[in-house]
């Protein structure tokens, strides 16, 4: 998304500069390719799609060359390692370097260069801060590097090493080995209920201790009465519109699950500030196209932490914060000093909100590896179900037999960890705000608890033949989409009695709305339509609902976006939407700085000595032209987490 691309061109507003034009995460046609990826022609690309479409090996193939960091790669055993890599500077620099071939990527033409500054831009199509981008031959070369080195050993074996040394990867196996990981069931993320493996909790909170055991449902017994909450005390006055006024969240998170926490509290009224790290690592798909959605409701400022003023700024916010909410692991908590022992000393309230990749209930050896959203799929099944695989091979030899792909980039696991952790902060808000004597707590919840939990529905086994790979249909051949004339689909449930050949046969012949009306009078059952994402936005963008509706909004920085509305919650029977139109990265600085408590005076010092770092890492409004950076890179930002 080109985030001036919907401008009226008569108004004169601040625009992206060129460089920061990001390359899209994912392809939908062959022109995106072709138009974003030099070396390859379009009848090369078409060849290539058939032969993919055709065969799962050569799908696997055109996988690796166009998404080299993030691609499952055959293993010495023949199953699959996915390396994650593809929006992280530090990690696909990290990789080559482990992994021994930094050197023929640099000969091949392949530089390391920072993103963010403008003289980095005629480099994007081979520059491994942005390996979305490569042109073909880059990212051809790097995925034969990846095959030839990962078929060197196992990939439980190169899980092991690679997340040893922080370099995050999981090994693709399927939804029954994920039920039965060793690890997964000492961390009860798959929980033992009554002597049968069952999906755990997927949040908790420290001053809850050791959680009891899970126990079975006893149909028609009642639940024991556990020991009452403290009431609330009375609110004088009416309540507010949204419950957490007043309350301030320090948003340290970055990617989608953290800072989509991180907007759900803003649509609850929070006072959210998203502090942006001075040095990104990520580029600027992530930490600017994506805010687009994620920084709905927020006030965002960039710091450079490795300068001391800026580690004030940090303070500072940090001490007024009721939650402060991180995406890092627990060494990384410790370095910023943001762990709870130094929370207790800076500000005992404030509840310390923590989302990981790995952890369940139980800590485990694994349970501080690094992870994103589709390493996660790999790990629990997700990537095998979706990819094009014969179940019963499958079930027989393991996920090595299938051709594992994406349920999506940035799927329903990302979205729904950052559900749960706002869930968990707001258990957590709502215990210290019960208590007489207000202590902040510890929440936590992960990926990987997360993934297991969209699979809730299949916990006594894989799912049929019929609801996996891209031809999926539905979980019975009752109730499942149907085809209907025109191309087009509906999704309706026969009886089993149905005869389901002349149904198919019979739906063929009718249009949707023919085919719904066929679902009613033949079975007396609902059909609905079957639509795409596009679609559904044509048909709810006219504002007549208000609870399913685009809206665009502008802040007036010329950042015009589009985003559905509303998200996630109901008050009183009003669906609440996002309380304001993001803000580019770093925009909001001086209110921030100004609410901190810092005189224009600090305002002015702090942005001249760049430890308050411009607007998009390039210049502020105010600023004719860019002054350079000049920020440099070190492992000891590396460790704490400040990229």
């Amino acid at each position: 998304m080109d985030p001036s691309a919907h401008l009226p061109a008569p108004r004169a507003r601040r625009t992206q500069p060129p460089h920061l034009n990001p390359v899209p995460a994912i392809y939908k046609h062959s022109d995106d390719i072709l138009a974003k990826r030099k070396g390859i022609e379009a009848e090369e690309l078409a060849k290539y799609k058939a032969d993919a479409i055709a065969d799962p090996a050569k799908q696997a193939w055109l996988f690796q060359r166009l998404y080299p960091f993030m691609a499952p790669y055959k293993c010495k055993d023949g199953e699959y390692i996915l390396p994650m890599a593809t929006f992280n500077r530090r990690l696909a620099t990290g990789y080559c370097e482990y992994l021994g071939f930094s050197d023929e990527v640099a000969a091949f033409g392949i530089v390391d260069r920072d993103p963010y500054d403008p003289t980095s831009a005629p480099f994007d199509d081979r520059n491994l801060a942005l390996p979305i981008g490569f042109n073909f031959p880059s990212s051809c070369k790097v995925a034969e590097l990846f095959e030839a080195k990962f078929l060197e050993k196992s990939a439980a074996e190169w899980e092991a090493e690679l997340e040893a040394v922080g370099l995050p990867c999981a090994v693709i196996q399927t939804w029954t080995a994920w039920m039965n990981d060793p690890d997964a069931r000492a961390a009860r993320i798959v929980a033992d209920v009554g002597g049968e493996a069952q999906l755990g909790r997927t949040a908790w909170v420290k001053s809850a201790g050791e959680y009891p055991p899970l126990q079975p449902l006893a149909k028609g017994v009642a639940v024991p009465a556990e020991k009452a909450a403290a009431a609330l005390p009375p609110v004088a006055g009416a309540p507010a519109t949204r419950p957490l006024e007043g309350y301030t969240i320090c948003d340290f998170a970055n990617v989608i699950a953290g800072p989509a926490c991180g907007r759900m509290f803003a649509e609850l009224g929070a006072t959210v500030y998203k502090l942006g790290p001075g040095i990104p690592q990520h580029g600027p798909m992530v930490m600017m196209v994506w805010q687009a959605e994620l920084h709905q409701g927020k006030q965002s400022i960039i710091l450079d932490a490795k300068k001391p003023a800026a580690r004030d700024v940090i303070r500072k916010a940090v001490e007024s914060a009721d939650v402060v909410l991180l995406n890092k692991m627990d060494n990384q908590l410790v370095s910023l000093g943001l762990n709870r022992e130094t929370l207790d000393v800076v500000n005992r309230k404030a509840v310390l909100l923590q989302l990981k990749s790995h952890q369940g209930e139980k800590y485990t050896m694994k349970s501080n590896w690094n992870g994103y959203d589709p390493a996660l799929q790999g790990k629990t099944g997700l990537m095998t179900r979706f990819g094009p695989h014969d179940p019963a091979e499958v079930a027989a030899k393991g996920a090595g037999a299938g051709t594992p792909n994406f349920h999506g980039v940035a799927s329903c696991v990302d979205y729904l960890t950052g559900y749960m952790a706002m869930w968990g902060g707001l258990a957590a808000l709502y215990a210290r705000d019960a208590t007489s004597n207000p202590q902040g707590d510890w929440a936590v919840t992960s990926l990987a608890t997360c993934a297991s939990l969209t699979q809730l529905t299949l916990q006594k086994g894989e799912p049929p033949a019929s609801a996996v790979g891209c031809h999926a249909t539905g979980m019975t051949a009752h109730k499942r989409v149907f085809q209907v004339a025109g191309g087009k689909w509906v999704y309706g449930q026969a009886p089993e009695t149905a005869d389901v050949g002349a149904l198919v046969a019979t739906l063929a012949t009718l249009d949707v709305d023919g085919a719904i009306a066929h679902f009613e009078a033949s079975f007396g059952t609902l059909a609905v339509p079957v639509h795409t994402v596009k679609e559904i936005a044509a048909l709810c963008s006219d504002g007549s609902s208000k609870t399913a509706n685009f809206k665009k909004k502008d802040s007036g920085m010329g950042w015009e976006v589009e985003t559905w509305e509303p998200t996630w919650f109901c008050i009183d029977g009003q669906p609440l939407s996002c309380a304001g139109a993001p803000t580019f990265s770093g925009a909001d600085a001086e209110s921030i700085l100004a609410a901190l408590g810092y005189s224009q005076g600090d305002i002015l010092g702090l942005k001249q000595s760049r430890a308050v770092v411009p607007t998009n890492w390039y210049k502020w409004a105010d600023e004719s032209e860019a002054t350079p950076l000049k920020l440099f890179y070190s492992d000891e930002l590396i460790q704490d987490g400040l990229e």
